[in-house]
């Protein structure tokens, strides 16, 4: 029972390995369902007033330290708009003309920063993934070379091959998890960027 399980397991990795090897973008290095999509742009997300030119939120001080804030994805997004809305609360009217469609795009900017290091360890795991796909059938080939009821040295190298393929396994199993997860994170993202553009507009 133990071999067929061990053998179901195999084959369920070399087939990931497969399905991971032909993503749906353009980059095999990318194994996430979505698409691949390097860097957001705020006119995606904005339907406000004219957005200013990309580098004039670094202007003001409060802007800058403001939306590095906001962007940091460990804070829960109730939380950031809640602090939004007490920063918004602090401005004049025409300043928050000017100043909030300039920390909507500095929200981008540092959103676009964590996204891209996600990015980065998200194909750094899929090359991860393809290497010990290529590990499993390595050692699986090896284990059919040897005889169908091994003895002696072939019985020692049969258990040896059998822990080797197994720590394999369960380090691919480990992998496949993380990137599951951290394909979830982009999109986690591009949602916060929704809500802060619905937010901020509504200041507006």
């Amino acid at each position: 029972m133990r071999g067929a399980t061990s053998l179901l397991v195999v084959a369920m990795v070399l087939w990931s390995v497969g399905a991971h090897a032909a993503p749906p973008a353009s980059d095999p290095d990318w194994p996430c369902r979505q698409r691949l999509v390097p860097e957001l742009t705020a006119a995606t997300f904005w339907s406000g007033p004219k957005l200013p030119a990309e580098g004039d939120w670094h202007a003001d001080k409060r802007v800058a330290s403001e939306a590095a804030s906001l962007a940091d994805r460990d804070l829960p997004i109730d939380d950031g708009i809640a602090r939004f809305g007490h920063f918004a609360d602090t401005l004049k009217p025409a300043e928050r003309t000017a100043l909030l469609p300039e920390l909507f795009l500095g929200i981008v900017a540092e959103t676009n920063h964590q996204r891209g290091e996600i990015i980065s360890r998200i194909k750094d795991l899929a090359r991860r993934q393809r290497g010990l796909g290529d590990v499993v059938a390595k050692v699986t080939a090896e284990l059919r070379e040897l005889p169908a009821n091994p003895v002696g040295d072939d019985a020692k190298r049969h258990d040896e091959i059998i822990q080797r393929r197994d720590f394999v396994i369960r380090s691919f199993e480990e992998t496949e998890r993380t990137m599951r997860y951290a394909c979830e994170v982009p999109v986690e993202l591009e949602a916060r960027l929704g809500s802060y553009a619905g937010a901020i507009k509504a200041r507006l």
